[in-house]
C-alpha cells in the first residue's frame, strides 16, 4: 500500500491523505407450442384511465414479520417511487445486510492496464467485463450443459431483450425447499420503494389500481444451505455464462408469495440513471431500508432469473408488454404516458407481446440492461424489459427470483456488500 509520511501542517496533511486515496469512481406461433405462453401483436395499444403511473419493489422489513396477506390496512414501511412522464422505468429495492458484514481492509495500486486511471484493490475480486447470450430466433431451443452430465433445455421467448424459458431448471425438492425456508423466515407485505403510499393502500381505490399487491422475503446462505447456495450458484453461472464471483456477490434470493387478486404491474428490475453508486456495493448506513433509499444509490440488476415454485392453478402469469416492441411501437407507449395504461397487467396482462404461464421447476431469465460495447460493462436499462405479474385468479402463486449484479468499469474494483471473502 502506498503510504504518505506527512510531518507538516494539519491543513497539508488534510489535503494529501486526500490525493492518497483511491479513485474508486463510481413471434411465433412455434415458440408457444407447449401452451405455456402466448403471443400477440406488439400494437395492442392500452385503454386510459385513472390509474397511477407507478413502478414499485419490493424492501423487506427485517424488523416485521407479520403476515398481512391482501390486507391493505396492516401493510406497513411501504415506499414508492412514483414516475413523472419523461423520467419512466425505475423500480427499486434492496435486500438485507449480507452473512458477512464485515469488508477487509485491502491494499490498492495503479492498474497498468488502465493507465492508472482507475485504482485496482489487489487480492480483491475484479467484476469482469459482462457476457451476453445470442439468442438466435424466437422458438430457437438449444441444450446446454448446466451441470456435469446434465442438460437443460434453454427455449428463446423473445429477442428484444433476450428472454429464455429454461423447463426444469428446479427440481421439485428444490421448489420445496425454496418455500419452506421462505415460510420459516417470515414473509412480509412487499413493499414499495421511494415515497409514502400508506393513504393508497388504506384507500377504497380498486385492488387492481394499486401497483403490487404480494408478500416476500429475502433468504440468505444461512436460510438455504450452503450446499444448495452452491449448487444453485454453479448453475447460474453455465445457464448466463458470467463468472461465478458475479453470481456470488449479487443479491440474496427473493421469495414472493401470491394469493387471488395478488399481481405486480410492469415495471423494470433496474434503473436507468447513472449519478448513483450501484446499491450491491453500497451500505447507504441511516438510508438503508427507508424512503431517503433511492437517494443513496441504485440498482444495477444485469440479468433477472425467476423461478417458478409451484403450478399456479389460474392467472399469475409472467407478461412483458414491450418484448420485441418496435422503435415506433416503443416510443409511441411511452409518449403521453399519463394518458395510458398499458402497464396495469390487471387490466390488460393479454395485450402484452409475451405472457408466461407459471410453471413448476421453470426458469425465466432475461436481460434487464444493455451492455456498453465500449467497456463491456453495464449499459442502458432496456426499455423492452418492462415486466410484471398478472393477477392471480385461483390458487396461490410462488415464484424466486435472482437478481445478478454488474458495477459500471469505474466500480469493478469496489466490493460487493452482499458476499466478502474470510
Amino acid at each position: 500500500m502506498a503510504t504518505c509520511y506527512l510531518h507538516i501542517s494539519c491543513t497539508l496533511l488534510l489535503i494529501l491523505l486526500l490525493i492518497c486515496l483511491p479513485t474508486m469512481t463510481s413471434t411465433e406461433e412455434d415458440a408457444c407450442a407447449d401452451n405455456n405462453c402466448v403471443l400477440f401483436g406488439d400494437d395492442a395499444l392500452a385503454v386510459p384511465n385513472k390509474a397511477a403511473w407507478k413502478y414499485t419493489d419490493n424492501e423487506n422489513n427485517a424488523e416485521d414479520k407479520t403476515n398481512v396477506g391482501l390486507d391493505k390496512n396492516t401493510a406497513q414501511n411501504q415506499d414508492t417511487i412514483v414516475i413523472a412522464h419523461g423520467n419512466i422505468g425505475y423500480s427499486s429495492s434492496v435486500s438485507p445486510s449480507s452473512d458477512n458484514d464485515v469488508i477487509r481492509d485491502r491494499t490498492v495500486k495503479g492498474n497498468d492496464q488502465t493507465s492508472g486511471k482507475v485504482a485496482k484493490v489487489s487480492n480483491a475480486y475484479e467484476f469482469p467485463p459482462l457476457t451476453r447470450i445470442d439468442p438466435g430466433t424466437v422458438g430457437q431451443r438449444v441444450d446446454v450443459e448446466l451441470e456435469d452430465g446434465r442438460f437443460f433445455t434453454r427455449i428463446t421467448r423473445a429477442v428484444g431483450p433476450p428472454i429464455f424459458e429454461i423447463p426444469k431448471f428446479l427440481s421439485d425438492e428444490e421448489c420445496d425447499h425454496i418455500i419452506e425456508s421462505a415460510k420459516n423466515n417470515g414473509l412480509n407485505v412487499s413493499n414499495l420503494f421511494g415515497a409514502e403510499i400508506q393513504d393508497e393502500l388504506n384507500s377504497d381505490i380498486p385492488l387492481a389500481e394499486i401497483s403490487r399487491v404480494s408478500e416476500q422475503t429475502w433468504l440468505q446462505r444461512s436460510h438455504l444451505g450452503e450446499d444448495f447456495l452452491n449448487r444453485l450458484h454453479k448453475r447460474l453461472a453455465r445457464l448466463t455464462e458470467l463468472d461465478i464471483g458475479t453470481i456470488r456477490r449479487s443479491e440474496h434470493v427473493q421469495v414472493v408469495s401470491y394469493v387471488p387478486g395478488g399481481h405486480y404491474h410492469a415495471h423494470l428490475d433496474s434503473i436507468d440513471r447513472y449519478d448513483r453508486p450501484c446499491c450491491f456495493q453500497e451500505r447507504c448506513d441511516d438510508k438503508a431500508l427507508t424512503p431517503q433509499w433511492a437517494d443513496c444509490c441504485r440498482l444495477c440488476r444485469y440479468i433477472t432469473v425467476l423461478y417458478y415454485l409451484n403450478d399456479a392453478e389460474e392467472g399469475g402469469e409472467t407478461a412483458f408488454p414491450l418484448a420485441d416492441a418496435s422503435d415506433a411501437t416503443l416510443a409511441e407507449k411511452f409518449e403521453n404516458l399519463e394518458e395510458q395504461e398499458w402497464y396495469n397487467l390487471s387490466y390488460y396482462c393479454y395485450n402484452s407481446s409475451l405472457v408466461v404461464k407459471p410453471v413448476r421447476g421453470t426458469a425465466i431469465m432475461w436481460y434487464n440492461h444493455l451492455k456498453d460495447e465500449q467497456t463491456g460493462y453495464l449499459g442502458k436499462a432496456d426499455q423492452r424489459s418492462q415486466h410484471g405479474g398478472c393477477d392471480l385468479i385461483k390458487g396461490s402463486k410462488w415464484i424466486a427470483n435472482n437478481w445478478i449484479s454488474s458495477p459500471s468499469s469505474e466500480d469493478r474494483f469496489k466490493p460487493s456488500h452482499f458476499y466478502t471473502e474470510s
